[in-house]
């Protein structure tokens, strides 16, 4: 019998399959291997699904939000068929004024600037960063001797015949409140009688 760990070996995508085009990836339309098939809907106007090779949820669920921006899109969604097929199917329905490869090319379009204009953004970040980093003084190391001096001032802070020490409380719920005569969290009689 086949130990958990043996059957994920089993199921494990291959880097070939991963990351190159094979077989599946054939264009029924043109008989070519290709990263993206363009298949227009027959039963429905101004549409198409598209097919796209070696992505996955990133860019289908980033493609669709464009979409969506613009007002001539009717309907855009995709759908992963498969998980180890790695590719996406989009599906784009325009109004009449304008074609479904026209508002994915904008929507493609208006993608890179906004990833453009993070990786900017990115950068004046980490630049801005680094600077405050340099600025600031570097971290001193130290040596044995003042690493020694410093346990002891910090023995002296919390030794037991301090001031703040001395004052502190006996019971942690509080100065008599709570505690038994010998110091321990318990309960006192009040010399009332118990309404059993």
């Amino acid at each position: 019998m086949a130990t958990p760990g043996q059957l994920q070996m089993y199921n494990k995508v291959e880097i070939s399959e991963a990351f190159g085009l094979d077989h599946r990836a054939k264009n029924p339309l043109t008989g070519k291997i290709e990263r993206i098939h363009i298949i227009p809907d027959e039963k429905v106007p101004d549409a198409v699904v598209y097919h796209i090779w070696l992505e996955d949820h990133t860019l289908g669920n980033s493609l669709r939000m464009e979409l969506l921006r613009n007002e001539s899109v009717l309907f855009a969604g995709y759908k992963v068929p498969h998980p180890y097929n790695n590719m996406i199917e989009l599906r784009v329905q325009t109004l009449p004024k304008t074609t479904p490869e026209a508002a994915v090319r904008t929507a493609i379009s208006n993608l890179r600037a906004e990833c453009k204009s993070m990786l900017e953004q990115f950068d004046e970040g980490v630049a801005e960063f680094q600077q405050h980093q340099a600025s600031k003084d570097p971290i001193r190391i130290m040596d044995s001797r003042e690493i020694r001096q410093g346990a002891m001032s910090s023995e002296e802070f919390h030794s037991p015949t301090s001031p703040s020490r001395a004052a502190a409380p006996t019971s942690p719920f509080g100065a008599g409140a709570g505690t038994s005569p010998v110091g321990l969290p318990g309960r006192m009689s009040t010399g009332g009688t118990s309404g059993a």
